[in-house]
Parts: C-alpha cells; structure tokens; sequence
C-alpha cells in the first residue's frame, strides 16, 4: 500500500454444513466465497453501474498507478468494461492476462475466477468449442484446488464446458457437466429461495435446452424444458407480482423451446397447443414474441406465417438497437430470406435479397474496420505496457545512482573531515580515486541506455512489420468485398430483370419461355444463396473442431456427388473424366459424407473456372481443355487427385493460394476463398489438401482422407 492507501478486503467463510444442521436442513459441502472489497473498487463498480465505461477505464488506469488496486485486479475490470462497450478482442486479451497471471492471494482468486468465466463464455460464443473447452476445465480444476469459489461460478463453468463438449460430439460427458451444473444451482436454492436465484436457474436451464434443440436433440431439450417450467412454477409462486413482464418473457421463452422440441419429435398436435399457449402470454404477441416464434414456424414448415413475423424485423432490430453484423444478418436477416422464399413470396425475397446485399457490404466493411481498430488498440496498449516497465526501470536505476552517489559524496566528506589534518596529498589521490570510480559506473550505464535504446528499436522494427501485415490484410479484404459485391448484384439484376418482365401486364409468354425463366430465376437464387453460404463457411475456417465422422461411405460415391456439384461434368469448354486407381474403387471412409463432399466440390469447381478461356487474355473461345479427377491408395489415405491443363500456379505460390481472399488472376470470377474452406475442412476431417507443384501443364490439388 502507497502513502496511506487502505485496502479493505471481506472474507466470507460460510461452513455450510454446520449452518444446514442449524436450520435441520441436509448438510452438504463447505464453500467459502470470497469477495474483494475496497474503496477502489467501489468507485470503478459504480462508474459501471452508471454506464460509464469510459470512466471506469480511467479510473482503474489511476488506481493501478497509485497501487490503490493490484494488477490482476486492473486487468479484470478492463475486461469488464470492455465487454460492455462491445470490444471483444479487447475484453478477452484482458480476461486472459488475468486467467494466465501468477495467483498468489485471495483477492487474486476471486479475480481469476470471475475472468476465467467470462473467457470461456467468449470463446464459446465465436464457436472455438475445444479452445473453450480447455480454459473452463483449467478454471474448475483450480477452482477445486484452491477453494473460496462461487457455487454460481462453478456451475456457469460446468454449463459452459457441457455445451463445448455437445458441439463436439462427447454428448455422455456434456449430459453429466450439465446435471452437475444444475445440481449446484438446486444447491443456492436448498438454503434460501430468492428471485435472483430462481432466475439464474430458469436461465440456465433454457440456455442448456437451446444448446440441445440447436444440435436436434429434441428428446433431452424436452427434459430440460420440463425441469425449466417446474423452475417457472416456482418463480410463480414465490413472487407473482414481482417484475411481471419478466416473468411472461420466460414463460413465453420456455413454451415457445417446448413447441421447436415436439415439432422436431413429429409430435405436431403437442407442439402446435404449445405454440398456440405461447400467442396467449402477452410476450407473445410483441415484436420480441413474435421473432422468436418464427422460429417454429419454420420449423412447421407454415413459411407464411414466418415471413408475417419477421416483417416485424426492423422494428426489433431498432428497438434494441441492434446493427446489421455479420452475426445478426446470419440470426435474422437469412432466416427472413428464407421465410419469404419457402412461402412463395418472390417479390420480398428479392427485395430482401438486395437489403441483404447491402448489408453484408456495410458489415463486412464494419467489422473489417472494428477488428483493425481493436488490434491496432491491443498494439498500442503492448507498446504503452513496455513503455511502462522501462520507465519504472529507469527511475529504479536513477534512484540508485543517486543514492551511490550520495553514499560516495557523504564517505569522500567524511574522509577528508578526517584525514585533513594528516595528509593533503592522500586525501587529494583518495578523492580522485572515487572520481574515477564514478565515472566507471556513468560508463556502466550509458551501456545499459544504448543496450535499451536498441532493444526499443528492435520493437518498432516488429510494429512495422506487423503494419505492414495489417496493410495487406486490409487491401485483401478491400478487394474481397468488392468481389463478393459483383458476385451477387450479377444474379440479383437478373432475377431483377425477369421479374419486370413476368410483371409486365399484358406479357405473353410461350411454355418454354416461361421454363427458362423459372430456370433463370432458380439458378441465380441458388447462386446467391451459395455465396451467403460460402461467407458462412469462411466465419468458420479457423476452428479447430474436428468434424464428426459417423458416415461409413465409398470414396467413389464422394467423388461422384462432388463432380456433379461442382459441375464440371456439364462444362462445355472441358474434357472432364475420372479415373480409378487399383482398388480405389472399393475403398470404403468413414468420415463425414457432406464436408468430404463440399471439400472436393470446392476443388473441382476451381479445375472449372480456371481452364475457361477468359475473354479479356484473348483466349481461343473453342479451345477444348481437359480435366480428370483420379483415385489412389497410398499411407493410408484415400487421394482425390484433380489435374488440369488450365493456368495453372507459380511453385512460389503454392502456399498462398490456400490463404483468404487470394486470387492470383483478376481476369477469372471469383471470390478467393473457395480453396482456404476446403483445405479448412480437409484438415478437420484428418486429412489435407497441397498442391503437387511438380506438376507443369496446368494445376494438380492432392486432397487426402484416412482410411480406417
């Protein structure tokens, strides 16, 4: 503590089974809960109990410079603050100082507690399940270790780490986190009934209950429904006077997962009578009910009546003040899209398919934006950080020079107070003696400056580097952007086109006509539904996750439905054929049949556009190219080998292909990402995807499966 600064930290040790004896109550378990408490910490919790997070960032920058609050500390209210202003990149960089942080006290624990929770939730929420994964079963394993946790926090930790184990397939595991979790819930409630706890649990609970009905386990979200309604009772009972709209908000929530539940069950009678219950609750008929009701909806297949909710879309989204990012168009804008093309309306879907094409311009520019801004913050704060360290290095140095040469002055006093009167000449050599001496360590140190003068810039030479990076990535994704801008405004003026002419009144149109028409139409909606969907697989090219592979498959089947996707074998310019290795034809996969498949599709659908003569490098417009797609056996792994005699690519850039948005030749359509998706789902699949760069009449891609 600095100057008189007083730190007051309260210790709450609750002996829960001496207490429970007390009240005639089961005993169970002993928690001791620990909560840092201090002047400094009051102040940054009201700043944020007023919304000002700004004010709370000052202030915990202040307080940590005055040693009012450690540095643990510090960074957790950072996070905090942060999260609130939306800046996630900034939140978890700071949730991870903490969660990485030698812990040494109490107060360090409560702060990494707090930090490792909120750090696991994010990484959940952008779908890094085994990243997630690993920190909540880090945390909970410290938790256990070191005591003085929050039961609330264990079990948000338990639920977190169910819901990673769901998404990637360990469902036994993920069914006993998830009790576990609930279990500590029904502990808060066995010693005292409060709202607050009675609303935590309904939460929970709901949330397990979506994580099951969003990986079609209707049967075990029906479970957790259930238990979630006999929570709502309770509330019910406890308190029904107490925040009412609160209330019909998760009675509605819980009906409406019962209804998506028996739907998925083809209980259509039960679900439709809980759907029914739903529209009684007044959160039910408002903008907020009625979205979320779209959801079964669709799942009813009564896309009219979808389409009807969702025209209440943009006064939800203005109500909560919600912009059109890549997520909400994903949640709310492609669900509406959908809605208005499965109910035949076609003239929303292309009104809302031109709202989409402009909004995923704005977000995709917003979110390149916002992530260059927070990284360029994250730089800043690294450089302000070293800063830091080196001027409180500096000044530790200065007050130690100057206390040694206090020292020396003081003893070079005193010697020639008392040698003055023995010897002049001693004292004069004596004195010179400690001049030299001084100017030794000067030297010393000036060494030292320019040892740290180098070392600063060896870090600017990283920080351009680093820019330059940036640069690049930001010129690339320019140029993306405008790419996929083409890609869809191309089918959105067609489809724009053949709508004015099946409007004009008085039209005649003969059958084929009409058919053409129709195909025109089908096509270019498939087209831009496939580049939406493409975005989609992009937001998911660096997971981790491994893929499930429960699909007992021939790898010729995968071949066959890939090259029929892709179509390369209706290519007019192209000589397509596929051939078979010795054995290859009857090697059997087990793998997963629709990634495999979209992995190769991706592959060959590059060997189609990349053997077209493009008009604008004088191409012959007949000239005749071919394409084969081979199958052999060799380490244990089943190749799909795509050759062609197209353009082919530089030895030099046989990595750099497989990067985002990279598209060596501007003069050919595309977007640059088909190749990083496929390699992506290759690699989650155990295999991988290279380019055989020996290969020099055009282009050879190797893509790999194990065999089992």
């Amino acid at each position: 503590m600095n100057h008189g600064t007083k730190t007051y930290v309260v210790m709450t040790m609750a002996v829960m089974a001496c207490l429970l004896a007390g009240c005639g109550k089961k005993a169970r378990v002993a928690t001791i809960e620990f909560k840092a408490v201090s002047k400094a910490d009051s102040m940054i919790f009201e700043r944020g109990r007023q919304l000002d997070y700004q004010g709370m960032l000052a202030l915990t920058d202040s307080f940590e410079l005055a040693g009012a609050i450690s540095e643990i500390a510090a960074n957790r209210w950072r996070g905090v603050a942060y999260n609130y202003l939306g800046s996630v990149r900034q939140s978890e960089f700071y949730y991870k100082k903490v969660f990485d942080a030698p812990i040494k006290t109490d107060a360090d624990k409560y702060n990494y507690y707090k930090s490792s929770r909120r750090l696991a939730e994010i990484l959940v929420k952008r779908g890094e399940y085994e990243e997630g994964l690993k920190t909540a079963l880090e945390a909970t394993e410290k938790m256990e270790k070191w005591g003085g946790y929050s039961p609330k926090d264990l079990a948000i930790l338990l639920k977190t780490i169910g819901c990673c184990q769901l998404n990637l397939g360990r469902d036994k595991e993920a069914a006993g986190n998830y009790a576990t979790a609930y279990g500590k819930y029904r502990e808060l409630l066995e010693d005292t009934v409060t709202v607050r706890e009675l609303n935590d649990a309904i939460m929970a609970t709901d949330d397990i209950a979506l994580d099951y009905i969003n990986m079609s386990r209707y049967d075990e979200a029906l479970h957790w429904v259930d238990i979630a309604d006999t929570l709502m009772k309770q509330r019910t009972e406890l308190a029904p006077d107490y925040d009412v709209p609160l209330i019909q908000e998760y009675q509605a929530r819980v009906t409406l997962r019962r209804a998506i539940a028996l739907q998925g069950l083809g209980r259509d009678k039960e679900a439709l009578q809980a759907y029914r219950s739903e529209l009684d609750n007044p959160y039910g008929r408002t903008d907020d009910g009625s979205i979320e009701a779209a959801e079964y909806l669709m799942a009813a297949h009564r896309y009219g009546e979808a389409a009807d909710n969702y025209g209440r879309l943009d006064r939800y989204l203005a109500k909560h003040g919600m912009d059109l990012t890549l997520d909400n168009i994903r949640v709310y804008l492609l669900p509406k899209y959908r809605a208005n093309i499965a109910a035949g309306r076609r003239d929303s879907a292309v009104y809302i398919g031109t709202m989409l094409c402009n909004a995923l311009d704005s977000a995709i520019v917003s979110a390149k934006n916002s992530d260059a801004a927070e990284l360029a913050t994250i730089y800043d704060t690294q450089q302000k950080e070293e800063q830091i360290m080196q001027q409180k290095a500096s000044l530790a140095r200065q007050r130690l020079y100057g206390i040694s040469v206090a020292s020396v002055l003081v003893l070079v006093f005193l010697i020639i107070y008392v040698l003055h009167r023995i010897k002049a000449q001693r004292r004069l050599a004596h004195a010179y003696q400690k001049l030299e001496e001084a100017n030794l360590r000067l030297e010393e140190a000036n060494q030292r400056l320019e040892e740290a003068n180098r070392q600063l810039e060896q870090k600017n030479e990283q920080l351009m580097v680093a820019n330059a990076r940036a640069e690049e990535s930001s010129r690339m994704k320019t140029d993306f952007i405008q790419q996929i801008s083409h890609e869809i405004r191309t089918p959105l003026n067609i489809l724009s086109g053949y709508t004015q002419v099946v409007t004009t009144p008085g039209m005649e149109l003969d059958d084929d006509t009409r058919q053409d028409i129709n195909r025109q139409i089908t096509e270019n909606t498939d087209r831009i539904t496939g580049l939406v969907n493409k975005m989609l697989e992009l937001s998911d090219v660096n997971s981790k996750a491994v893929l499930e592979r429960n699909d007992q498959v021939l790898g010729v089947q995968i071949a066959a439905q890939a090259a029929e996707d892709s179509g390369i074998t209706q290519a007019s310019h192209l000589n397509f054929d596929m051939q078979f290795g010795e054995g290859a034809d009857s090697v059997m996969l087990q793998t997963n049949l629709i990634s495999a498949t979209r992995a190769l599709t991706l592959v060959l659908d590059n060997a189609r556009k990349f053997t077209k003569p493009a008009e604008a490098l004088n191409a012959k417009a007949n000239e005749q190219k071919y394409a084969v797609l081979r199958m052999a056996v060799a380490d244990g792994m089943l190749q799909f080998i795509v050759e062609d005699d197209g353009i082919g690519v530089p030895a030099e850039e046989a990595e750099r292909i497989f990067d985002e948005f990279v598209q060596l030749n501007e003069y050919y359509d595309g977007t640059g990402i088909g190749l990083t998706v496929a390699r992506s789902i290759a690699r989650r699949l155990g295999g991988d995807i290279v380019l055989d760069t020996s290969y020099d009449k055009g282009a050879r891609f190797v893509m790999s499966l194990p065999v089992e």
